[in-house]
């Protein structure tokens, strides 16, 4: 018996195998398709950008998109990137506005102070990093509520503003530097603004991290589940301290933006953007209760604030109905999750 088995190989074990599962239908991969959390959002920017086309002729130019609907969500964006990263990992930053507008004060100020490009933005980002520090330090350290945290240090950051430059706007010089620093805001490269560059630079570079790296992963899970985070042997506290930082860094790099494009600094300049941004990111995809969202997404959702916000400019409509549409498109991206929430629950059922 052995002899005649030598050198064949053994039948396959079929015991526990079933038959095939059959192929999904066409309604099963559209709801598929549809439970993305960016998906949604997506059909509703072109269908809004095919209504404005009909309303206006001025929409669909180039000019128009490129020139001023990019322009304008791409320092919401940046924010955006490093606001999702605390939101996938279960916190929230409520001072990327604030943020934004002291980093870009700081900048004009070091500039027009006799300093470098280089120094400008060095300090814009340092200042950036030292809010996300203090953020992730008293979040860890003292125990604080990070809505708590960062609603007072929305103020604190905003009254630094104020106070380095006594209520008053700073303007870069009309030199090298100054000048330098002014294209990042108004100059393009091969026919597309600089901001609109660094935004998806920087776009590619978070979503590389997140979705390729062990950092990723461990964001993801610190949302998922902290305790589990912290079983598994993971520095949950200075991961938190590294999200604030980077979120501080990326929110001032928008600011610096915000600042290079008007030419002047303002105390208030940015005010109200801690909105825009977390818009933005909940608008995406991004789950509130940590664990979910994607860089792709909070791309899709700033440029839907941006189309919004130059409808209402182009039909002519009062400010104050940009704030009522985006806390509409809040609630009902808010309202989509938890629909799209209750469909994966049936599905895996």
């Amino acid at each position: 018996m052995g002899e005649r088995l030598r050198g064949r190989e053994p039948a396959p074990d079929t015991s526990g195998i079933g038959p095939a599962s059959p192929a999904p239908s066409l309604a099963r991969r559209g709801i598929d398709i549809l439970l993305l959390p960016w998906v949604s959002v997506l059909i509703a920017l072109v269908a809004i950008s095919a209504l404005l086309s009909l309303a206006t002729p001025y929409f669909f130019t180039e000019d128009n998109i490129i020139g001023t609907v990019a322009v304008y969500f791409s320092w919401i964006c940046i924010a955006g990137f490093g606001e999702a990263l605390v939101m996938i990992g279960g916190g929230l930053d409520l001072s990327v506005g604030s943020t934004m507008g002291l980093a870009g004060m700081i900048s004009a100020m070091v500039l027009a102070a006799g300093g470098n490009l280089a120094l400008a933005l060095l300090a814009g980002l340092a200042t950036g990093a030292a809010v996300g520090l203090a953020n992730g330090l008293v979040i860890t350290r003292i125990g604080l509520n990070p809505f708590i945290t960062t609603l007072g240090s929305l103020s604190v950051v905003r009254g630094l503003a104020f106070g380095i430059g006594q209520g008053m706007a700073v303007t870069a010089p009309s030199d090298a530097a100054g000048n330098a620093f002014s294209a990042l805001g108004t100059g393009t490269a091969l026919g597309i603004p600089v901001p609109v560059l660094v935004m998806l630079g920087f776009g590619v570079i978070v979503h590389v991290v997140l979705t390729g790296t062990p950092f990723g992963r461990h964001v993801y899970g610190l949302g998922g589940n902290e305790q589990a985070s912290r079983l598994l042997g993971l520095n949950v506290d200075r991961l938190k301290i590294r999200l604030y930082v980077i979120s501080g860094v990326l929110a001032a790099i928008g600011g610096m933006l915000l600042t290079a494009k008007s030419g002047t600094a303002l105390p208030d300049a940015a005010t109200g953007y801690e909105l825009k941004v977390i818009a933005a990111v909940i608008i995406g995809g991004t789950s509130l209760a940590g664990g979910r969202g994607t860089i792709p997404g909070v791309l899709i959702g700033a440029a839907l604030l941006g189309v919004i916000n130059d409808g209402i400019v182009l039909l002519g409509l009062a400010g104050y109905w940009q704030q009522l549409i985006t806390g509409l498109v809040i609630v009902a991206a808010a309202a989509i999750d938890i629909l799209r929430r209750r469909l994966e629950r049936v599905r895996i059922a």
